[in-house]
C-alpha cells in the first residue's frame, strides 16, 4: 500500500444486492484538490459518505495512521470535515445564530474562517434569515473549525451558485496552502477544472485517474461514459492536434489570447 494522506484499499460496497464499488482504490496526498466525477448514480455521493464515515464498510480506509473502524472512528472523524446534503437544512433553523452555530473554542481559527469566507457582517443574523449561499459558508466554517486534514464535499446534492463556487475555489487554494486536502464530487464537468487530480467513476470502478489535464485528454472514453468536455477544453484539444496551441486551456480568454499572439 502506498503511503498517502487518505488511502482506500480494495473498497467493495453493496446496497440492496447491487454492487456500487468493486475493489476500488484511492491514494490521496496532502495538500491536493481532488474532483470525483461520473455518470448519474455511479456512486459519487455514496463514496463521499463512506469516506465521511456515514456509510459503514469493513474495508481499509485510513487517514494518516488512523484507520476507520469501530475502535478508532472518533479519531478518524476528527481528521475530516464533511459537507453533504444534510448540511443544506437552513429552512429547519429558526433562532440559531452564527456565533452559537460555529464553535468559538479556537478564537484564532474562528476569526480566520470569518475572514476567509467574508462573513464577519453576518454574526448578528439568525441562520434562518441567511441566503442559501451564506448558510453554506457557515456550514463550511463549522466543518473547518476542528482543523481537519481532509475536507469532503458532495456537490451532487448541494445547491451551490456559480458565485459561491468562485468563492470556494479561492478558499480551496488557501486550504491547500495549509496542507489540507479537498475532495469533492460533482456532476458538472466544469467543476473539475479547479482540481489538481480527477477520478472518473463508472460501473463501480475508477476508469481514469490522475492529473486533471491528463484525464481530459481521454475525451473519447469520457464521452463513452456520458461526460462531455467543457467547450474551451474540447477546442484547445482540437487546436493542439494541429499544433496551433501547445497546451490544454481551462480559460477561454487565455485560449483566445494565445491564438492572437
Amino acid at each position: 500500500m502506498n503511503n498517502g494522506l487518505l488511502v482506500v484499499n480494495n473498497l467493495s460496497y453493496t446496497i440492496d444486492n447491487r454492487t456500487i464499488f468493486d475493489n476500488l482504490n484511492m491514494n490521496i496526498k496532502q495538500g491536493q484538490i481532488i474532483s470525483i466525477i461520473g455518470s448519474n448514480k455511479c456512486g459519487k455521493s455514496t463514496l463521499i459518505n463512506i469516506l465521511g464515515g456515514i456509510y459503514h464498510t469493513n474495508d481499509m480506509i485510513t487517514i494518516g495512521k488512523v484507520t476507520l473502524n469501530e475502535k478508532s472512528k472518533y479519531g478518524y472523524y476528527k481528521k475530516i470535515g464533511l459537507i453533504n446534503k444534510d448540511s443544506d437544512t437552513s429552512s429547519e433553523r429558526v433562532n440559531d445564530y452564527i456565533l452559537e452555530e460555529v464553535s468559538r473554542r479556537d478564537n484564532n481559527q474562528f476569526n480566520y474562517l470569518l475572514e476567509l469566507f467574508n462573513i464577519q457582517n453576518l454574526l448578528d443574523k439568525p441562520l434562518s434569515r441567511l441566503s442559501k449561499d451564506n448558510f453554506i459558508k457557515v456550514e463550511f466554517c463549522k466543518a473547518l473549525m476542528k482543523k481537519p486534514s481532509i475536507l469532503l464535499i458532495d456537490y451532487t446534492n448541494i445547491d451551490v451558485s456559480y458565485d459561491l463556487k468562485k468563492v470556494l475555489t479561492r478558499v480551496y487554494k488557501e486550504l491547500v496552502n495549509d496542507k489540507i486536502s479537498v475532495i469533492y464530487t460533482t456532476n458538472d464537468i466544469n467543476d473539475i477544472l479547479y482540481s489538481d487530480i480527477t477520478y472518473v467513476i463508472h460501473d463501480g470502478n475508477i476508469i481514469i485517474s490522475g492529473d486533471t489535464k491528463e484525464v481530459l485528454k481521454h475525451d473519447s472514453l469520457l464521452l463513452k461514459v456520458g461526460i462531455e468536455l467543457p467547450f474551451e477544453v474540447d477546442l484547445s484539444l482540437k487546436l493542439k492536434m494541429y499544433d496551433l496551441v501547445d497546451d490544454i486551456y481551462f480559460d477561454i480568454e487565455k485560449l483566445v489570447n494565445k491564438l492572437w499572439k
